[in-house]
Order: C-alpha cells, then structure tokens, then sequence
C-alpha cells in the first residue's frame, strides 16, 4: 500500500510512520521483497511515501527492532531471513529432531489440492465457509516408517508455492518460513488425543483403533491475519510434543 501524501494522511490515524513502516512490512511479507534484499534507500522512501527522512527512520527502526530488517551503517537496510524460531507448523525441525537422534528422517508430499475450505478452516484462516484455498498432504517417515501426516491449508497460489519447495528434506514449517519468506508473530497449537480410523491406520502402519496425537496448528501474521493452518497426526509410541515455556 502507497501513501497517497503527507498533506492527506497527516490528520489520520495512524500516524505517518507507522504508515510507512506497515506498508514495508506488508511488502515484506508479502514476499515483495526478499530475505538479504536491500531496501530502497532514505531518499527513494522519502520520496516514494512523500514523508520526512526522520518519518523513514523511525519507521525502518521499527522494522529493526521487530526483527524483519537489519540496518548496516554505510550500505542501508536488508530484509533479514525468517529465522528457525519463526517457523510454522506443528512440528518445527521435528526431521532435525529424529535424525539427532540417531534415525534417518524424510517427508513424502502425498498430495497438493485446491479444495472448497471446511467449516472449521475456513474459521481458523477467518475466511467465508467454501472459499478455495490449497491443501498440501505431507507424510513423514522415521526409519522409513512413516509416523505422521498432516495437511496445511492456505491461499491456493501461496500453497502451489509450497508444494514446488524440497518437502522431502524439509518440514512444511522450514519450507514456509525459509523457502516463501513468510513469517509469523505467534501460533497457536491445540493437542489432542483420537483413535487411528482404518484409512489412519493404513497409512502410519499402525492397528486400527490405536491412540495418535492429533496437533491444530495456526499461524498468525503479523498483520494479525492466518497464514496457514495445520492438522497433524502422529503416532503416539513414536512422536511425543514437547512445549518449553519462558517467563
């Protein structure tokens, strides 16, 4: 979004560098503009928003402080790369976390879909029931026996996007965060419990009617918005969900 000028939005709410500073933000991510990009120079914002060079530098500081740019005296303002804290997804590094212990570990992307969006992800991504979106089906295996499947859903174009990324090597989580630039500000995870159903069962080798975690993931913008939205089952004798909580 462009500011239109500083004579016309000055009276508005918020003020004039909040409005440049969430108008790069939206850029970024967006995927306008890249991990290890440059930013446009002072004197190319200045003139783009048609705001004070004090308006630019209060709003770049901002983006640094919340971490989506760093500023390098002498050679401007870079878009920094999502880090690992900022994936999405239910299980973050979880084929890190199996080959550290010692297994072989690897994704199989089962299936890449637009679908109208059930009730409750189109409640999750605040969209209207039946809206198109992109569903992605991964599964994982440890060992070369698959302990988990999940399905993502989220905008149809930003999902064929994920679909292309290395889903083998890679968690959903990695490949959103590292491979489209997305990022989010928090996420929220519900962790239940459910019976493995017979078409379950088949697919993480396991006897029907056996416990498997059931892990709703959603992940927020910092927009506020959804980015994607995650349901994952797990074998519950193979993968366990740890939580580490900071004060």
């Amino acid at each position: 979004m462009e500011l239109a000028s500083a004579r016309a939005l000055a009276g508005a709410a918020p003020p004039l560098f909040a409005q440049v500073r969430d108008a790069l933000r939206g850029q970024i991510l967006a995927g306008g503009l890249r991990p290890g990009e440059r930013l446009p120079s002072e004197a190319a914002l200045v003139e783009r928003f048609g705001v004070s060079r004090i308006t630019v530098r209060q709003a770049l500081a901002e983006l640094q402080a919340s971490g989506l740019v760093q500023t390098v005296n002498g050679k401007g303002s870079f878009v920094t790369p999502p880090g690992r804290g900022e994936a999405l997804g239910p299980f973050v590094g979880v084929l890190e976390a199996m080959r550290k212990r010692g297994h072989q570990a690897h994704g199989r992307m089962l299936s890449h879909r637009e679908v109208a969006a059930p009730a409750r992800v189109a409640r999750e991504l605040a969209l209207a029931p039946g809206t198109t979106v992109g569903a992605v089906t991964v599964l994982r295996y440890r060992d070369d026996q698959p302990f988990a499947i999940g399905t993502s859903w989220l905008d149809a174009t930003t999902a064929a996007r994920l679909a292309a990324q290395d889903l083998v090597e890679n968690d959903v989580a990695l490949a959103v965060a590292s491979g489209l630039g997305l990022r989010s500000a928090r996420t929220r995870v519900v962790v239940g419990a459910r019976l493995a159903d017979a078409r379950l069962a088949r697919r993480l080798r396991c006897e029907r009617g056996s416990a498997v975690l059931h892990v709703r993931t959603t992940a927020i913008g910092h927009d506020g918005q959804a980015l994607i939205y995650s349901e994952t089952d797990c074998r519950a004798d193979v993968m366990d969900y740890r939580v580490t909580l900071r004060s």
